[in-house]
């Protein structure tokens, strides 16, 4: 998308007509635009679709704050009805692809920032129900759900964040703070994951590749890619998220961060606070919170939250795989962690020794890679292959 003029044309064109406008309508011509930039990329129908998923919640949500028996059914139904829709769409060709021999995958065509938009509207109905959201603003609500910068590439932000982080009127330090994000953004992915991490990675760039010298490169260089391919990722992501961020400002919306710093995690508990921290932090409140407070057990609650945060991504057995793997060494380092309690082990979160986790957490989160890269080319069992020459063995192909 950043890669398209009409995208930069419509950044800055758009935010100077913004601040020209009367204050009262500044959102709905946000939101307009924002609709027909969306309606540019993608097809009639999954605009038309989300502007009426858009409308049903706002219209229904309030339903869901009184204190009437249909109150929580109607909670329910709404969550049922857009997780449903998502499912439709991304989790059961998948399914249907492994059942029979027709790739059912590639012929449904994904809606634009599916994932994105179920996740908000699942927020905004949770949060309307408890009564934190108050605002019946309807041009605020589909400026919120529509909003061009984020809805490919996140944050995932929240409806009350959106609302309390609105500048009145322009100011230079938006503008100067919103285009100094933006020109991160551009660093980050063009010069450092663009010019110089993809050139040293070379032809061997994916998935595929690797497999096909799996057997004949020794172990560090499979480490070298791995390194390559997870620090890429890492500056095309937080790349993405600060011309969001920073393309929100011009408009005088302070967006929510997405990753801060996540290299220097000294453990895993930390890094999932530095990494997609609002996937993770929604995930926190809607998934593991529930599910600890229905099963009482903290690691069946990270399990669920991991495997959501894989699904979002898409609905392949790669990302369950990858979502068992986090939840793994998350329960791991939980446990951990009462055993240093329970034993008084304080050396080693004093001086140098607390720097120590930084590797030790990226030696662990780096693999998990491995079924990713393979993602779309190659099986379960690949993954676990490389996996295995990480660790210095080898599985047969």
């Amino acid at each position: 998308m950043i890669q398209s003029p009409l995208y930069w044309a419509v950044v800055f064109g758009s935010a100077l007509v913004f601040w020209l406008l009367p204050a009262g309508i500044r959102f709905g011509f946000l939101a307009a635009v924002s609709t027909a930039y969306m309606a540019s990329i993608a097809p009639w129908w999954n605009v038309a679709a989300l502007a009426a998923w858009t409308l049903a919640f706002h219209r229904l949500a309030p339903l869901t704050a009184e204190s009437k028996p249909m109150a929580a059914r109607i909670l329910a139904a709404m969550i049922l009805g857009i997780a449903s829709y998502l499912a439709y769409f991304k989790y059961l060709p998948p399914i249907l692809s492994g059942l029979t021999s027709d790739r059912f995958e590639l012929q449904v065509v994904i809606p634009l920032g599916i994932s994105y938009f179920t996740f908000k509207l699942i927020h905004y109905a949770v949060e309307v129900s408890r009564g934190t959201i108050r605002d019946r603003s309807l041009q605020q609500f589909f400026c919120y759900i529509f909003l061009f910068p984020i809805f490919t590439a996140g944050p995932i932000e929240r409806y009350d964040h959106f609302l309390a982080q609105q500048s009145a009127r322009f100011t230079i330090d938006d503008l100067v703070e919103g285009g100094t994000r933006i020109v991160h953004g551009l660093i980050k992915k063009f010069v450092f994951a663009g010019l110089i991490l993809k050139p040293i990675l070379g032809e061997r760039d994916t998935g595929a590749e690797l497999l096909s010298v799996l057997e004949v490169w020794p172990s560090y260089k499979v480490w070298g890619f791995m390194i390559l391919s997870y620090a890429i990722m890492y500056l095309d992501f937080s790349a993405y998220s600060d011309i969001a961020i920073g393309t929100s400002r011009l408009f005088g919306i302070r967006i929510m961060e997405n990753f801060n710093f996540p290299i220097f995690a000294n453990n895993l508990g930390n890094y999932w606070k530095r990494w997609h921290i609002s996937l993770s932090s929604w995930c926190q409140t809607y998934v593991y919170l529930p599910v600890l407070g229905l099963s009482r057990n903290p690691y069946l609650a990270t399990c669920a939250s991991f495997l959501v945060m894989g699904l979002w991504h898409s609905g392949s057995w790669m990302r369950v795989c990858w979502g068992l793997y986090q939840a793994l060494g998350v329960a791991a380092y939980v446990t951990w962690s009462q055993y240093k309690r329970k034993k008084k082990i304080r050396f080693l979160d004093k001086g140098l020794w607390r720097f120590a986790g930084i590797p030790l957490t990226l030696a662990y989160v780096i693999p998990s890679l491995a079924f990713l890269v393979v993602e779309f080319d190659g099986r379960v069992y690949d993954a676990f292959r490389i996996l295995a020459r990480l660790a210095f063995f080898h599985l047969p192909a």
